[in-house]
């Protein structure tokens, strides 16, 4: 008998045991999917979903070129592929640009591919894909602007006197449609009252983006003035067209290519010759900002202005700086490394010729505006 109800018990204790399996693995993915954060209140942190299926809470800090910088409450800043966000919950006041939509400020939500933004007008709808930027805050005319100057001086007396300047200053206006940037380099020296270097570099580059990656420059100017390369004024005036190689996260890559107009005074030129001279150049260029760590950053630029039809009139300029933060992210300490070069450089009225290549090392402190 005890046989008989064995067999039974086996059975109804299985059968218990494979329902129960059966609601718990069917359970999990269920519950995954119909779980939904909390609505955000206002001025608390951003919700966001990616195509896996998680959610991370934290701060939006930008959107450019799909790259999505994310600021997680508990991992930290992620840097995401805007394709593989599939829902996104904000009750903080951000800034959107879209594709031939114009920018818009408010809160917002994504959704089955629709940004849905609620603004002072009312709540505007456009296609995800359309979106190509987004910016903290409602970007005050302030929060555009950033400043950082940099300054580098040696002295020494005795058996030799000497003084060496260094300055550096750039100032940049980048707001959702557009990026203006002014530069300014000096170097100073003199040893034992003999002036030794003397020159001074100032660039005005305004871009304006044109879609996710591209950007045209309307116009860029440049002023070099270089005695000791016997320049006594170099100008160029400029307009192109550039793409955002990466932007985003850590690191910020752009390169463009440009045409303009060089004109070159010269200090000094030998009997019978012109002291100006002018010429159409073909001008390409690159510009890296990298975030080594969380306190280095490196800053490269390099252009080339091609002389046409005369390759042989062409200038060369390059700079590295590394720059270490030693009081927050505003005090820091600047290594720098600039390279000049003149294909032809020309002749002194004493017959003398400037040599083509010019290094110059520079260290000091500096300040950085945000």
């Amino acid at each position: 008998m005890n046989r008989s109800r064995l067999p039974a018990s086996i059975a109804r204790t299985v059968a218990s045991a494979a329902t129960l399996l059966a609601l718990f693995i069917g359970f999990v993915p269920v519950h995954a999917e119909t779980w939904q954060p909390p609505e955000p209140a206002a001025k608390e942190r951003d919700w966001l979903k990616t195509d896996t299926g998680e959610w991370l809470w934290g701060d939006l800090k930008s959107l450019r070129d799909k790259s999505l910088q994310f600021d997680s409450d508990k991992f930290g800043m992620q840097e995401i592929d805007f394709d593989e966000v599939t829902e996104f919950r904000s009750a903080r006041v951000l800034t959107y640009r879209f594709e031939k939509e114009g920018v818009f400020t408010g809160t917002a939500t994504i959704r089955d591919g629709v940004v849905a933004i609620k603004t002072a007008a009312g709540v505007r709808e456009f296609p995800k894909s359309k979106l190509i930027m987004i910016l903290e805050g409602a970007q005050r005319e302030i929060d555009f602007w950033s400043m950082k100057a940099s300054l580098g001086l040696v002295g020494r007396s005795g058996n030799t006197d000497q003084i060496d300047l260094n300055t550096a200053v750039r100032i940049r206006r980048v707001s959702p449609r557009s990026r203006w940037e002014i530069k300014y380099n000096a170097n100073y020296g003199k040893v034992s009252g003999t002036l030794l270097t003397d020159n001074h570099n100032l660039s005005s580059v305004w871009d304006m983006l044109v879609k996710a990656g591209f950007f045209v420059t309307p116009a860029a100017v440049n002023l070099f003035v270089d005695k000791f390369q016997n320049i006594n004024l170099r100008t160029t005036v400029a307009a192109g067209a550039g793409y955002a190689i990466m932007r985003g996260g850590d690191v910020d890559w752009s390169a463009n290519l440009g045409v303009g107009y060089v004109q070159t005074r010269y200090a000094s030129v030998q009997a019978l010759q012109d002291d100006t001279e002018g010429t159409f150049s073909l001008i390409p260029a690159t510009n890296l900002d990298w975030d080594l760590t969380g306190d280095i950053e490196l800053l490269f630029d390099y252009n080339v202005q091609l002389a046409l039809p005369e390759p042989r009139n062409s200038y060369h300029h390059a700079s590295a700086t590394i720059s270490f933060d030693i009081w927050g992210d505003i005090l820091n300490l600047d290594a720098s490394l600039t390279w000049d070069r003149a294909e032809s450089p020309k002749a002194r009225a004493d017959g003398s010729v400037p040599k083509r290549d010019d290094f110059r090392s520079t260290i000091g402190f500096g300040i950085d505006l945000e």
